[in-house]
């Protein structure tokens, strides 16, 4: 398939402090708001964002995402720790709040972007293999059926198999001759967790590769009832969750694995006895919008025959120094701590982030906003979507996954994450510092702190196993 830069466009912050440790940056989570203003989002957003109380602002603008990116199925970027490899607009969101808190907007904005687009079309898809499937019940001994109709669903349930998983992905290189991202949706996590129970459809493991466009899984049976291939499985995803159910969902091996580092999470914060958020109706304008917008975003994908348009690059190298930055910041912020969930969360913290931003760059380009006006609003989202998506990660699993690691190398376990060189005189000992980690039980050795700090020009040897600091 032939590969274009994006050129759709008619013509031409809040940034959330470091954190101290995990508690202090529960607050500023809760403080958490859009970086510019309503009306100022991309479009389709923007109408929804516009439309929902203050306290559910934040969490309708990430509701839009993961459906959106679904849509935009034909969108390639250059990250830029990936060098020349590609990537697609892939996320994986939850939203979390106890029962009862009115996670039912998520459904909403969820029925309003795909009601008439992947879930439409998939309609037609699912009506042709229904009636094949009758035929087949239907059909007389030795009577030959014709061909099984090459049909490409796109929209699936968190029950389904792995074996139906590997062969819709497989049927889209087999007959439309390039990959597509899947749509997953579910009202309640719990549904995700009671279909992983059985080992034929436990998604823990397709999810992680199905965050990254390009790594594939495979399936091989001897049996003709089974389906075997190797495909790239893609899947966009929206969960809403209880707080236990996502305990359930994300257990140890979800979190050792990277199942949480790839997870969106917004929790909803209300206060308690707190009113029903009331979302104000759409006008006949913004559907207007909302719909030719969508309209244009699928004219991306198929042509008017249903064959797959080209593939659409788009050029981002503009925020290339942006991410950089973040992500060495947050690098410095991991090494003063000692915290390797700072260190470990910040990478797929900033490549969500990254693809957010190049979601709305695409769409404002489709509006035709102005490049060098989009860019400016986008390195502000890519920045406040980086610590948030961080903050929050930290806050929902920080502790839990230090407790794992430092009981894996059995250094006991974490709690807080204060800075351990701010910890420490002007000038110290290695005994001290050790003693330092242990009374913090932080799982990483001091010969390791020593050596970065050093390379970082923060400390010098000034005797044997005598250090100054310099910062």
């Amino acid at each position: 398939m032939t590969k274009e830069p994006f050129n759709h466009a008619a013509s031409p912050k809040q940034k959330g402090k470091p954190a101290e440790t995990f508690e202090e940056d529960d607050l500023r989570c809760h403080e958490a708001v859009l970086p510019i203003r309503d009306k100022d989002l991309p479009p389709i957003i923007r109408e929804v964002v516009s439309n929902a109380p203050d306290n559910r602002k934040l969490p309708s603008f990430i509701a839009c995402l993961s459906p959106l990116c679904a849509l935009a199925t034909r969108i390639r970027l250059k990250y830029f720790y990936d060098g020349n490899r590609q990537s697609a607009l892939l996320l994986q969101v939850v939203i979390e709040a106890p029962q009862s808190s009115g996670k039912q907007f998520a459904a909403d904005i969820e029925k309003l972007i795909m009601d008439d687009t992947l879930k439409a079309r998939d309609q037609e898809q699912r009506r042709l293999e229904q009636e094949y499937r009758e035929k087949k019940k239907r059909r007389k001994a030795n009577e030959k059926l014709e061909e099984e109709p090459k049909t490409t669903i796109r929209v699936i349930p968190p029950t389904i198999s792995k074996t139906v998983l590997v062969k819709r992905a497989d049927f889209y290189e087999r007959n439309l001759g390039d990959v597509l991202s899947f749509w997953m949706f579910a009202e309640e996590l719990a549904q995700v967790t009671d279909a992983g129970k059985q080992g034929y459809s436990n998604l823990r493991t397709i999810m992680r590769t199905a965050y990254d466009f390009g790594s594939r899984f495979g399936m091989d049976f001897a049996s003709e009832n089974s389906y075997s291939a190797i495909v790239d499985i893609n899947i966009c995803s929206m969960f809403c969750s209880t707080p236990s159910a996502l305990d359930d969902y994300m257990d140890r091996k979800a979190i050792e694995g990277g199942n949480i580092t790839r997870t969106v999470l917004c929790q909803l914060d209300d206060q308690i006895g707190a009113d029903g958020a009331l979302f104000k109706p759409y006008t006949d304008e913004q559907l207007t919008t909302i719909h030719s917008t969508l309209a244009k975003v699928m004219a991306d994908v198929y042509t008017s025959e249903g064959a797959l348009q080209p593939e659409l690059l788009l050029d981002t190298s503009w925020i290339d120094r942006d991410v950089r930055k973040w992500c060495q910041q947050k690098g410095r912020e991991a090494l003063q701590t000692g915290s390797a969930a700072i260190d470990v969360f910040r990478k797929r913290s900033s490549v969500s982030a990254f693809r957010v931003m190049a979601l709305c760059y695409y769409l404002y380009l489709l509006d035709g906003t102005p490049e060098p006006l989009a860019q400016k609003r986008c390195r502000r989202l890519y920045l406040f979507l980086a610590d948030y998506v961080l903050s929050m990660l930290l806050k929902r699993w920080g502790n839990r996954y230090e407790e794992l690691l430092a009981k894996r190398e059995d250094t006991g376990n974490i709690s807080g994450r204060p800075k351990l060189i701010d910890r420490l005189p002007k000038e110290f000992s290695r005994d001290m510092l050790r003693n330092l980690i242990n009374e913090l039980q932080v799982a990483t050795p001091d010969r390791v702190l020593l050596s970065q700090w050093k390379a970082n020009k923060w400390i010098e040897l000034i005797d044997k196993s005598q250090y100054r600091k310099l910062i």
